[in-house]
């Protein structure tokens, strides 16, 4: 990759105030050059600051791979017109927040995962019913698909404008000192969990299911406040977990979907031509390109922990089965609280289910 636009990696208070001033005026960052004509949003000259948040690490690959370079691509479309500021780790606000925060105009570009908005996006909590996914990749088609296709989705996107979905690769569980290859070895265990999805593989299980941000995780192994951690691989590496963990169980047990939405204001302030630039960096190529992120770094901390001297349990055949077993309610009950909910749930897990064949 080529180097982008430096990230705010230090935020001073003057340029954090002046983000949410910018924010705050016309839902992001927009400005008439004298150069602007008649027509509003059609005009080629309208200048555009975009304000992008989001909850992971500056140096995570999101940002150094994906946010950079599609901030490069917007810069160079637009003759420089369209220039942004990255704000990393919950400068802006917390994990939970970061959707209001894009339809409020607070941050023109938000980054998330929905998880952390409980029961704010039912639908796309399929995703996180296990073995389904079986790889970021696999996983972001199958929600970028599922998004395109039902309407119910796309209604609970609705005050934002979607750029982009997609999935961490599949959650494995993690931990420091216990050996877990059987569902029982679970048993009693205090095991973190990425939504209420997660605790619901998790309870069935046998396990306590903690509630806690992934920037905690670490600490949280370490000091045995948690026995183990249902998150992707990624993390291995991305979070530094390949220095503690010794345990890895590989089952693909969930996977955790994110999104990425802009302001709907500030989508409508673009003229037409800046219109098709957003455009051509959204929908399912870079669903993709997320997930891909996240499997290569997945293999990359795998590798790391192996280095390590951590044991490897992957779950395959025979000792899948009772584990299949143990989580068959899990779908079941998705179905039925989504259904309750007033959602075409058997639908959306059929159809999830057609295209976990078809997309692999």
């Amino acid at each position: 990759m080529t180097n982008f636009l430096k990230t705010k990696k230090v935020l001073s208070t003057v340029a954090l105030a002046s983000a949410l001033l910018l924010s705050a005026c016309g839902g992001g960052g927009t400005q008439n050059t004298a150069s602007n004509t008649e027509g509003g949003g059609a005009d080629p000259g309208k200048t555009h600051n975009l304000i992008i948040s989001h909850f992971l690490p500056g140096n995570h690959p999101i940002q150094t791979q994906l946010f950079e370079e599609f901030g490069k691509t917007l810069n160079e479309g637009s003759n420089g017109r369209i220039t942004q500021e990255l704000y990393p780790s919950n400068a802006l606000g917390d994990a939970g927040s970061h959707y209001d925060m894009a339809v409020t105009g607070e941050a023109n570009i938000a980054l998330s995962v929905y998880g952390y908005t409980p029961g704010r996006f039912p639908s796309v909590s399929v995703l996180e019913l296990p073995f389904l996914a079986e790889s970021a990749v696999h996983g972001s088609k199958i929600i970028g698909t599922l998004y395109n296709e039902f309407p119910e989705i796309q209604k609970e996107h609705s005050e934002t404008h979607p750029l982009f979905l997609f999935t961490a690769e599949p959650a494995q569980i993690l931990s420091v000192k216990h050996r877990i290859e059987k569902p029982e070895d679970l048993k009693g265990l205090r095991v973190r969990t990425p939504s209420p999805t997660g605790n619901a593989v998790l309870e069935a299980l046998g396990a306590t299911a903690v509630s806690m941000p992934m920037g905690e995780v670490y600490e949280a192994l370490q000091r045995g406040v948690v026995d183990a951690a249902m998150v992707p691989l990624e993390t291995l590496k991305n979070y530094n977990f390949h220095e503690i963990v010794k345990y890895v169980t590989i089952g693909n047990f969930s996977a955790t979907p994110f999104y990425s939405v802009m302001n709907q204001a500030t989508y409508d302030s673009f003229s037409e031509s800046d219109k098709k630039l957003v455009d051509s960096l959204s929908g399912l190529p870079m669903s993709e390109k997320a997930g891909a992120i996240f499997d290569r770094d997945g293999k990359e901390g795998l590798e790391m922990v192996k280095k390590n001297g951590a044991e490897v349990i992957e779950l395959t055949g025979d000792k899948l089965v009772p584990w299949q077993k143990a989580l068959e309610p899990v779908a079941k009950k998705w179905i039925d609280d989504m259904k309750a909910k007033g959602l075409p749930s058997q639908e959306i897990y059929d159809r999830a289910l057609e295209l976990k064949a078809e997309l692999k």
